[in-house]
């Protein structure tokens, strides 16, 4: 596949962009490893939807997470399990690969800088670009992307001009994200076109994918949401050209839910969800597995493998599914079980492993029991980060170190500094006398109810919460567990339905999507924080135009959400890939794209 002009992120701007949960793994801190104590592979057993992993026309893939949105973009789609399915499915402009470099993606389209000064940029979809539907992709889908991620357009059906955001949004389009997109002109074409242009109103430091790309801001079919909403795409241009604001309010209703997935409907029909990359979605068995196939109106280069199912198997089983043969690559959490077991496996497998850019971390809502900043002083003094960490991540990870930034993951230039000045370090281990002296001072009743949300099964997560139950509940607190099926918690999560929010953001090395999470007017912050400080710094991170000045920005986040007692880390996590000998092609990626990001590659070689 031919996939040309690299734009490199500097290892200080590999920061955050980020989906719920790993940018890019360089060759110096990942390594392939064959193991080589002798045992052999078994052969492929059915998998749902798919064929056998013994059929060297399909390759299957172990996930732990469940498909939940074609749309990946809205707030509540905006989730690693929807990203992995859709990384070949839902191709764009660009992307970030494993070393942490943009790409653009010549295949699917072009993108050219035209000026600085504005920051002009033009887009041209290739000319055999189509659906797999056989509809064309050009400018009515590029308009839906930008009318959905502008932040243009209001319910009350009031419009924002660039860079004016209301102090509380209520746009039409649930999108996760209006970074950079928020200050530009809006763009002009006529339905059919393929090429559009782009104007800002100011420099955007991550322009290269601020639409269209496969890093988290994805084309979708503007014929598909237009027909929901009674129009055709050249209805939907003309919505955007006129800022018809009613017709575009129906569009968005589609937008925002029509793509979710429902279980019991089973896969949504084929026109609805079209593929724009070499596979499409062809089946789809709600707890099982997603099947994908080769697509063949996709334009460039064809998938190397016909079939890739990605089947829903455990953290903790796919080790055991890999050495049966049921799949033949796994994306497991490393610790000295998984690696042990891998290299017990000897030959018959090979392992990429290296860092990821995902963290753990909980969330204080101000915005429900956590309004009180008292109340969220004593949440961080009695929080027991350390113990989590050396109670239940040290014994599985010997190396494991309590994170002390949000900005910055601790492999990254800069951790160090950053760490020392973040304050979050004061934090590290519980002070339960200080805590009590924070919710003394609170004014509150003894026996506050707290909601702590997270992703269920995860043994962990319920783990850390028991572990903040014993320690905060004498404070004052009443703990309370509200585990989450990963289709529930995407949802709950961007709706700000909780007090404490345990999960972890998985990034992709990109600045000018961190202001989204913690803004006062970001799209991710669903916990309601507002910091005059803490805007002005994301602000400016977002219009750099030298990188090199983005650490003191960032330290200056950090202090701010550790002063606040908004949010607060707790680790990082390592990353493996582990696939069968004769798999070639899956190599870690650290982002939220994970493994997926090149499975056009993947192939069978014996």
């Amino acid at each position: 596949m031919r996939r040309t002009r690299a734009v490199a992120i500097t290892a200080l701007a590999a920061a955050t962009m980020v989906v719920v949960a790993a940018c890019g793994s360089s060759s110096s801190s990942s390594s392939t490893t064959s193991a080589t104590s002798g045992a052999t592979s078994a052969s492929g057993s059915s998998a749902a939807g798919g064929g056998t992993s013994g059929d060297s026309g399909t390759i299957t893939y172990a996930q732990e997470q469940e498909w939940y949105d074609y749309n990946s973009g809205s707030s509540s789609g905006n989730a690693t399990a929807n990203q992995v399915v859709l990384n070949q499915v839902l191709r764009g402009f660009s992307f970030v690969d494993n070393t942490g470099t943009v790409q653009m993606d010549d295949e699917y389209g072009t993108i050219e800088k035209l000026s600085d000064s504005p920051l002009t940029v033009k887009y041209t979809f290739n000319d055999k670009a189509v659906w797999s539907d056989g509809q064309p992709v050009g400018c009515a889908d590029f308009l839906l992307a930008w009318a959905a991620n502008s932040g243009r357009y209001n319910k009350d059906g009031t419009i924002n001009q660039p860079g004016t955001i209301p102090a509380e949004p209520a746009y039409i389009f649930d999108t996760a994200s209006t970074s950079g997109i928020d200050q530009t002109q809006k763009p002009t074409c006529a339905d059919g076109d393929k090429s559009v242009t782009l104007t800002y109103d100011k420099p955007f430091v991550d322009w290269q994918v601020a639409i269209g790309t496969s890093a988290g801001s994805s084309i979708l079919p503007a014929h598909v949401a237009a027909k929901a909403a009674g129009i055709d795409t050249a209805g939907l241009v003309k919505a955007v050209e006129t800022d018809d604001v009613a017709t575009l309010t129906k569009v968005a209703d589609f937008w925002n839910t029509g793509w979710t997935l429902d279980k019991a409907k089973g896969l949504p029909d084929a026109t609805t969800i079209p593929s724009a990359g070499p596979y499409y979605v062809a089946a789809w068995d709600p707890g099982q597995s997603v099947t994908l196939k080769k697509n063949d109106k996709w334009w460039g280069t064809p998938a190397k493998t016909d079939t890739v199912v990605i089947r829903y198997i455990s953290q903790d089983q796919q080790v055991s599914a890999l050495a049966s043969g049921e799949v033949d690559v796994i994306e497991p959490q490393p610790n000295p079980d998984v690696n042990a077991a891998l290299n017990n496996l000897g030959n018959a497998v090979k392992a990429d492993y290296g860092s990821q850019f995902t963290y753990e971390h909980m969330d204080l809502s101000v915005k429900n029991g956590f309004a009180n900043e008292k109340l969220r002083e004593a949440l961080f003094k009695c929080a027991p980060r350390q113990q989590i960490v050396d109670n239940l991540i040290v014994p599985s990870n010997p190396d494991a170190k309590l994170l002390n930034s949000l900005m910055l993951m601790d492999f990254q230039p800069g951790y160090d500094q950053i760490s020392q000045a973040s304050g979050f370090a004061n934090y590290a281990d519980v002070d339960i006398e200080g805590a009590k002296a924070a919710y003394a001072a609170s004014g509150e009743a003894q026996g506050k109810t707290i909601r702590v949300i997270h992703i269920d099964p995860n043994p962990r997560r319920t783990n850390e919460v028991a572990l903040l139950k014993a320690s905060c509940d004498p404070v004052g607190f009443n703990i309370q567990d509200v585990p989450l099926s990963s289709d529930k918690f995407g949802p709950t999560l961007s709706a700000g339905d909780y007090d404490i929010a345990l999960f972890a953001w998985a990034g992709s090395g990109l600045l000018g999507s961190i202001p989204s999470e913690y803004l006062s007017t970001g799209g991710q912050n669903y916990s309601g924080w507002n910091d005059a400080q803490m805007d002005q710094a994301l602000n400016s991170l977002a219009t750099l135009t030298d990188t090199s000045k983005a650490l003191p920005l960032l330290t200056t986040v950090d202090q701010r959400l550790a002063a606040n007692y908004y949010s607060f880390p707790i680790f990082t996590f390592p990353g493996v890939v582990a696939m069968k000998s004769n798999i070639e092609g899956p190599v870690l990626n650290a982002t939220q794209t994970q493994a997926t990001w090149n499975m056009q590659d993947w192939a069978r070689t014996g």
